[in-house]
């Protein structure tokens, strides 16, 4: 039958395989389930003023609460963060390659270090946009 040798040699694989598939399936659930808390929590709060007959202060619709990121940009996540970031694992992916000799991985690095380029090229561009301000309509939600 197996060796433990054996046994461990094909067990590495696998756990690599799970893990690496299940972490970013659990991070998607996570997620999902966070947007789906908060929708009901938004949802509740409404309902609540709505039965004690309250009206809806526009500033509540107008937090972040309500407006989750779409309003802004949410602070951490600009184009310039995470063109700089994958940039910088392109540049190490294209090192790994050329430190072990592999050239298939050194031409892998090339991606995440376009993409990075990209994302850079949009920061800039985005940067030299005028921004317009929010505009209300009468019942204070923004359009």
């Amino acid at each position: 039958m197996f060796t433990s040798a054996a046994a461990e040699a094909l067990l590495i694989p696998i756990l690599g395989t799970i893990f690496s598939l299940g972490i970013p399936i659990v991070a998607i659930i996570g997620g999902l389930m966070y947007a789906s808390r908060r929708a009901r929590l938004q949802q509740e709060l409404l309902m609540k003023l709505a039965e004690t007959g309250q009206p809806i202060p526009p500033e509540i619709l107008n937090s972040t609460l309500f407006r989750g990121h779409r309003g802004g940009r949410r602070s951490g996540r600009s184009p310039l963060r995470g063109g700089l970031v994958v940039i910088a694992v392109g540049i190490g992916l294209m090192l790994f390659g050329w430190i072990i000799g592999e050239t298939s991985i050194l031409a892998a690095g090339l991606i995440p270090l376009m993409v990075g380029l990209a994302l850079l090229l949009a920061a800039v561009i985005e940067g030299r946009q005028p921004q317009a301000p929010a505009v209300s309509d009468t019942t204070g939600n923004p359009s």
